[in-house]
This record gives C-alpha cells, sequence and structure tokens, in this order.
C-alpha cells in the first residue's frame, strides 16, 4: 500500500489507496484498464472481490421491539454484499426499518465529485467550490504558492472524492435484485445512505493535484477547509465527513472551525489518520518512534468537551473485522470519541480509467490488460484507508437521523447511539503502535470499537410506553396477566403497532406478537401447584373438637418446619371453627375454610384471587335457615387481608341428590383476578365481581357420586375503563369406593374470562420533536388458551387407625395461555390419629 508524501505546511494530505475493480469481460463486455497518480500505487483488480464476510456477531437478539417493513435479509443483494463494508457494520438492519437518509444532507469536504456515474444517476449530489470564483492559497504550475481561482482542468485525477461520495451515496437500483445481472456495468453497489442529500465541497488548493514530485497529490491549506467548513454551516447540513488529516500543529484555526460546526449542531466525521508505523530505524540504524499512535489533525479533538460530543474520529478495520495496520490509533484524549469501521477492500465509485490513466490507449480488439475501456463514465474501485471507513460512520448518521426525527434536536445523541452499541473490540496481542493491549471496554488502541448498526437500531436500555398517561416498561406492558384475563395482552393485539421509547427517546413501534413470544419464557406467571411444604404442615397439624349440647367447637394447628438459619420465624396461625345449632337454622364463624361446596375441586393447584366464592383463608360467619320445602337459605360473609366476600346461597341437602344456588359479591384489593392487568396502566391491580353459581351432587345408588358446579361472574376492574366482562368457572367430578377406600377423580377450569373490552389510551405516532402522539386503543381481554385441571385421589384405609392419600394432578395450558407447558403435581401422605 503506498501513500500520499507528507505536504507542505499547513497542507493536509488524502487517506488514499486505490485499485482499479474490473469485473468479468463476458459480464462487463468492456476492457481492462488501470493507472497512476498522486503517488498512489493504482493497478488493475483481477478476478472481482471475493465474498463479503458475514455480519458481525452479535449476541442473541432481544426481542425485536421496532416495526420493520421488511425482513433484513430482503436488503442483503448483491450490490449491498459487493460493497464489502455495509454486511460487516450490519446496514441492512436500518433499512429494515424503513432507514435510508432521505432528507439529511451530508456535506463531503475532498476533492470534488465525478458525477459522471452510473451510481450517482439518480443521487442527490450538488457539487460546490469553494476555490471556484474567490482566490484560495494554491500553486502554480511550477508548484510555487499563488492565491488564485481554480483553472478549468484542474481536477484530481485520483478521484479521492469520486471515492469517498460513492460510499455514501451511490443509488440502490430500483429491482435490485436483478442488479448483478441486467446493470449498465454488471458491477453495481449502494451507498450506506443511498437517499441521503450529499453537498460536495471541493476544498484542495487550486492546482496542488498537478504536482509532482515530493509534494505529488493534492492537499489543502487550513483557509480552505475552514471555508469548506463554514460554507457547510451555512447550508445547513447535518453531517460533515473529512476524509483528510496532517499533522497536528499549532495554529488552532481549522480545529475552531470544527468547533463551530459542532455548536451549530453539526456532527463531524474525521478519518483517524492512515500514519501508523511500529517503531523501527532508519537507514542509518538510527530507532525511529513509533507513529499514528492518536488521531491526525483535525481528528484528535474528538474527545474535547468543545468538540460538544459531536465530533468523531474513525480508524480503519479489514472486511475480516482486525484493526488495519496502517490505522491512527485511538489515543487517550480521544478513545471515547473513535470508532473502527471498514476501511480495506472497499468497493466504490471512481473516475473514468480515461481521467486516473490518461497515458494508456484505449483498448482495442481482443487487447483487454492495460487499456482503457472506450466509455467515458466513472469505474468502481477497491480502496483502503481511514478515509474510507469514515464515511461509513457519516452514512450511518444519516441513518439514524433519518429513522428517528427527534435525534436532530440533539444530534449528539445519533453519535453517542453508535458509540454505546459498537462492538468492543479485544486484542490481548500488545499493539503495534502504542505497545497497550486493546482490552474490555474503551481503550486508547480501538477507541470504544467496531460500529454495529444491527445494534445501534435496536431500542437500547429502559422501554417505555406511555399508556393513559402512565409510563410502563415494554416488558410489564406485555407480560402475561395471569389470573383469569392470561395472556390477553398478547392475545388480543392491543399493544401492536404501538409507539414507545428507548433510553434515547427514540420511537419504535411495537411488535407485541414478537415481542410476547420472546417475553412469555422470561415473564410467566408463577406455577399454581400448592405449596408442598405447607400442605405438609397441614396435614401434620394438631387437630381437636369438643362437643357441648348444640355447640361445637374444632380447631388445627399446622406444624411449623423449624429453619434453623431464619433469626425468627412467625408462630404457626390456628384456623377454628365454631358452630351452634337452634330449631331451624345454625350459625357458624371461624377463621379459614368456610362454607362446604357441592361442587368438587382440584386439591394439588391454587386459584389465585377470589377462588371458591365460598370459602376464605381469613374471618367468615355463616348464618343457615330453613325456608321449608327442604329448603335452606345460607347468609355468609368473610374478610382477609385483601379480599372481602358476602353471599346468599339456597339449596337441598338430601340422601341421594343435594343442590346449590347463590349470589356473591367479591372484592379483591390485590389482585386482578388473580393476575396483574391494571398495573401495566399506573393503576392498582384490584376487582369486583358479582358471581352467580349452580352447583350439585348426585348419588343414585349410594356408591358412585357425581358432582358438578359451575360459576358465571360479572366483573369490575376499578382504574381502567372496562366493559362488558363476564367470567366462568367450572368442575365435574365423581368418586367411587375401590378397595379400602375411595377413588375420586375431578375435571375443572378455574375461572376465565370470556368476554370483555378495555379502552386506553396508548402512542400510535411520534412527531419529529420527539413528542408522542396518543389515540384511543380497544382490546378484548380473553386469554388465548384454557386451562383444564385434572386430578385423581386415592384416599384409602391402613392397619390400625392409619390413613394413606395419593393424589396427581395435571393441568393444561396453565394461565390460560395456549401453547404453554403443561404442570404436574403429585402427592403422597400417611397419616393417624394419636
Amino acid at each position: 500500500m503506498s501513500r500520499n508524501t507528507k505536504v507542505r505546511q499547513a497542507s493536509i494530505p488524502l487517506f488514499l489507496t486505490a485499485a482499479l475493480l474490473v469485473p468479468s469481460s463476458l459480464i462487463l463486455g468492456a476492457c481492462a484498464g488501470g493507472g497512476g497518480g498522486g503517488g498512489s500505487a493504482v493497478t488493475p483488480l483481477s478476478p472481482p472481490p471475493p465474498p463479503p464476510p458475514p455480519p458481525p456477531p452479535s449476541p442473541p437478539p432481544p426481542p425485536p421491539f421496532p416495526s420493520a417493513i421488511a425482513p433484513a435479509s430482503a436488503f442483503e443483494t448483491a450490490e449491498y454484499n459487493r460493497t464489502g463494508g455495509l454486511p460487516v457494520i450490519g446496514a441492512s438492519s436500518a433499512y429494515a426499518l424503513g432507514a435510508t437518509g432521505k432528507g439529511i444532507s451530508i456535506a463531503v469536504i475532498d476533492t470534488g465529485v465525478g458525477l459522471n456515474h452510473e451510481e450517482f444517476v439518480g443521487a442527490d449530489i450538488t457539487a460546490h467550490d469553494v476555490c471556484a470564483t474567490s482566490a484560495c492559497l494554491g500553486y502554480d504550475p511550477n508548484g510555487d504558492s499563488i492565491s488564485q481561482v481554480r483553472q478549468p482542468g484542474d481536477i484530481d485525477t485520483e478521484g479521492h472524492g469520486t471515492l469517498v461520495t460513492g460510499v455514501i451515496a451511490a443509488v440502490r437500483q430500483d429491482d435490485y435484485r436483478t442488479a448483478f445481472d441486467e446493470g449498465a456495468s454488471g458491477v453495481n453497489i449502494q451507498g450506506i445512505a443511498y437517499e441521503s442529500s450529499v453537498l460536495d465541497i471541493r476544498a484542495d488548493a487550486p492546482g496542488s493535484c498537478a504536482r509532482t514530485g515530493e509534494d505529488e497529490g493534492c492537499s489543502y491549506s487550513d483557509a480552505t477547509l475552514i471555508r469548506a467548513i463554514d460554507y457547510a454551516i451555512a447550508q445547513g447540513v447535518s453531517v460533515i465527513n473529512m476524509s483528510l488529516g496532517g499533522e497536528i500543529d499549532a495554529d488552532p484555526s481549522l480545529e475552531n472551525a470544527v468547533r463551530r460546526a459542532a455548536a451549530a449542531g453539526v456532527l463531524v466525521v474525521i478519518s483517524a489518520g492512515n500514519d501508523a508505523e511500529p517503531a523501527g530505524t532508519d537507514d542509518m540504524g538510527n530507532p525511529v518512534a513509533a507513529k499514528g499512535a492518536t488521531p491526525t489533525e483535525p481528528a484528535y479533538i474528538a474527545g474535547e468537551a468543545a468538540s460538544r460530543g459531536r465530533v468523531v474520529a474513525v480508524g480503519s478495520i479489514t472486511l475480516e473485522r482486525v484493526l488495519s495496520d496502517f490505522s491512527n490509533r485511538a489515543g487517550m484524549a480521544a478513545q471515547d470519541y473513535y470508532l473502527l469501521a471498514p476501511g480495506e477492500n472497499i468497493v466504490t465509485t471512481g473516475l473514468d480509467d480515461n481521467v486516473t490513466s490518461p497515458e494508456r490507449a484505449n483498448c482495442v480488439g481482443l487487447q483487454t490488460q492495460d487499456c482503457n475501456d472506450a466509455d467515458d463514465t466513472g469505474e468502481y474501485y477497491r480502496v483502503a484507508g481511514t478515509s474510507f471507513s469514515a464515511p461509513y460512520v457519516a452514512g450511518a448518521l444519516a441513518l439514524l437521523l433519518d429513522a428517528f426525527p427527534n435525534l436532530k434536536q440533539n444530534p449528539e445523541l445519533a453519535l453517542q447511539i453508535l458509540l454505546d452499541t459498537a462492538d468492543d473490540y479485544v486484542d490481548n496481542t500488545p499493539d503495534a503502535i502504542t505497545g497497550e493491549v486493546a482490552g474490555t471496554g474503551t481503550d486508547a488502541v480501538s477507541g470504544v470499537g467496531i460500529i454495529n448498526l444491527v445494534e445501534a437500531f435496536r431500542p437500547q436500555g429502559q422501554q417505555t410506553l406511555s399508556i393513559s398517561n402512565e409510563e410502563v416498561s415494554v416488558a410489564q406492558t406485555l407480560a402475561p396477566s395471569g389470573g383469569a384475563f392470561g395472556d390477553w395482552a398478547t392475545a388480543s393485539g392491543a399493544f401492536n403497532g404501538i409507539v414507545f421509547t428507548d433510553d434515547y427517546g427514540r420511537g419504535f413501534r411495537l411488535d407485541a406478537d414478537k415481542a410476547g413470544k420472546s417475553l412469555s419464557t422470561q415473564l410467566r406467571p408463577a406455577s399454581r401447584a400448592v405449596n408442598m411444604d405447607m400442605r405438609a404442615d397441614w396435614a401434620a397439624s394438631e387437630s381437636r373438637a369438643v362437643a357441648v349440647g348444640d355447640l361445637t367447637l374444632a380447631w388445627s394447628t399446622p406444624r411449623l418446619q423449624e429453619d434453623r438459619l431464619a433469626p425468627y420465624q412467625e408462630e404457626p396461625v390456628t384456623n377454628y371453627q365454631a358452630a351452634y345449632r337452634f330449631t331451624g337454622g345454625e350459625v357458624e364463624f371461624g377463621r379459614g375454610g368456610g362454607l362446604a361446596r357441592l361442587a368438587p375441586e382440584v386439591t394439588l393447584f391454587n386459584e389465585p384471587g377470589i377462588g371458591n366464592a365460598y370459602a376464605t383463608g381469613g374471618n367468615w360467619a355463616r348464618l343457615s335457615h330453613d325456608v321449608g320445602m327442604g329448603l335452606t337459605m345460607d347468609f355468609f360473609t368473610a374478610t382477609d387481608e385483601a379480599r372481602s366476600l358476602t353471599g346468599v346461597s339456597v339449596g337441598r341437602d338430601a340422601r341421594f341428590w343435594s343442590f346449590r344456588a347463590g349470589i356473591s359479591n367479591a372484592s379483591d384489593d390485590e389482585t386482578a383476578l388473580g393476575g396483574s392487568l391494571q398495573q401495566r396502566f399506573g393503576e392498582t391491580d384490584q376487582a369486583d365481581m358479582i358471581a352467580y353459581s349452580v352447583e350439585g351432587e348426585w348419588n343414585p345408588l349410594g356408591r358412585l357420586t357425581l358432582s358438578s358446579g359451575v360459576e358465571m361472574a360479572s366483573v369490575d376492574l376499578p382504574g381502567v375503563d372496562v366493559q362488558g366482562i363476564w367470567t366462568s368457572r367450572w368442575s365435574l367430578g365423581a368418586t367411587h369406593p375401590a378397595g379400602p377406600g375411595a377413588l375420586s377423580f375431578v375435571v375443572a377450569q378455574p375461572r376465565r374470562a370470556e368476554t370483555g373490552t378495555i379502552r386506553f389510551l396508548a402512542p400510535t405516532a411520534i412527531d419529529a420533536t420527539g413528542s408522542l402522539i396518543s389515540g384511543q386503543v380497544e382490546a378484548g381481554l380473553t386469554p388465548s388458551g384454557r386451562q383444564i385441571d385434572y386430578e385423581g385421589r386415592y384416599r384409602f384405609n391402613l392397619p390400625g387407625d392409619w390413613i394413606g392419600e395419593a393424589s396427581t394432578a395435571l393441568s393444561t395450558s396453565p394461565n390460560h395461555i395456549s401453547g404453554a407447558d403443561a404442570e404436574s403435581v403429585t402427592w403422597l401422605a400417611v397419616s393417624t390419629k394419636w
């Protein structure tokens, strides 16, 4: 790789090595060509560049919250891959979200642009020369300094500005899938921000490109670069790309111009330099210090406070993601604002070979080597240098500003996103330039690491939704409710397309289906299997009962399993029940338990929230009164820490058949029917319910007992706007004597929402300032599945006073979530009276 020689004081060299890209003549139907100039080795490239490496490795993807217009793979076409650099940085992820750079202006301060190239047909490129009408410090034909305007024929024959512009703005073919086969040249590439508006500002010193000898090649004076920067600011560009640099001197004027651009809200991207050389010896054997440990001028100011977080230095990596040997390193001062991007084997647009190699003849007949093709349009080149790393970053910033308009208010956030999402570059071998290791995190060798647009276009940090004027996390919003409402949030599609923001205030459209599936395993409601330790404690409880006339009293205290590591354990709670019978009725009260049900229940799975409408873990009281015709009316009330219940039922208890019909009013101040629903709207989970139930038991032959029950309930959820919520709950059971005991089987569905809708305000769009625009959303509250529990029990007598019990239960679609893994539990117990 040859580089331009050092230029005179106050001049800046280009960072360039280039080779003409010549595809197979069978595809081109044209001749190969090449040439030289400006001190760079330019040779024909054959065969075409090898296939690019796969996109950068990334951790397992988080939920794909943004709403993509197409899969990223749809944009990974032949012209995309042929660039070399786009696959390395994962640019297709930006295109998948609709980002193209449209409406974003990028100033390329360079040596001008040759617009006579097929890749620029339809591109939004405007050319301006700061020395075209106003004199600039330049050189006469003898190489002597002179102030003059640009003269006709004064061109950059290496086409550096054209090469840089192509990395940004080469157009993407309309029929991109057939571009390789049907394109005009058979090559075709695309720029990273192919719909951005490029302002190509020519700023090289007049006459410098024609110089030969030691000072060969285009160069810049500080004054022309300052003029170019100020012109870009005046034109209102969003990004400035400067693929140039030179030795750091004492004159701060150029740096001040960059700072002025940053103060005006412009993001400035500058090549770090191609000066890196390891320490060695000169021709006389004298030691020579390593070069390129820090970025060149003006890139070195990227990390200072006056740059306002809007200036970045860019170093080069290979397509294999290895730091380029020639690339200037980050240095301590700029390391927080130093990015790496592809800068070797990059395919881009260049000038026609008749311009770059005018000394060669045109190809004639079978001659295809060392000659120029017959057309006068631009060619394709494979290039290397940090000059071509910088425009990848400049284009990436344009993609971010296009996709997320709110970033325009604080453009430094766009750059910060690239810095924060970069892939850490780690190499445990001491660097040949700095002697330091590129360790984990930011360092003086590789700065923050390699640009990664896959990650940059994902939501970062805490993602929040503004739902009914309350800020809640996306994870909380989509989490399955559990209880009667199951996974209504994803099943209804309530949050599909809603806009949410990340840590940078960027708006993303929520794909609730994909996000919900990704979160389902992380946020799955807790298992509903009973606590076996607690069940064992109650099975081993001490129970006592005493009866005096019509008064009875019973109590039970569970055994407490001692935890020797716990500093304190609460005393076990004793449940009790007292009853007094009188003529025509009975009164009962107690703690724990409640009115016995006729409908069977599953015992190995809990029903959170308001379970059995006639049972409680708190204090309760019941008044039973005979009302004639064999009917009994029960009045029931109960309270515990978070729930209260009142009810009335009418029923008949007989030898062969019994039934009960009732109505109850229940409230739960802790859950939304056993789950969490209002909390995602910034309210407290709670529920009010009016339940209507019918249950019965049939024992026609005195052996087989059949039982069933069904409940329908009207539900209100305070704090949110809901309508028409009805839930169902039912069970079927059978018990039959078997050997020394009885075998029972129960099938049951816990409470499930069957109908109901919820209405809420949610953001459906985001404006250019980043303000969310809300609209009303209406969604159903029915979950995707239906939980069915199956339980078999065998209770049997053992010798002496011992009793055995064996139970097993299976729950399908737990929490009413379709496709959820089934749960099972088994219980074995042996007990005796003593």
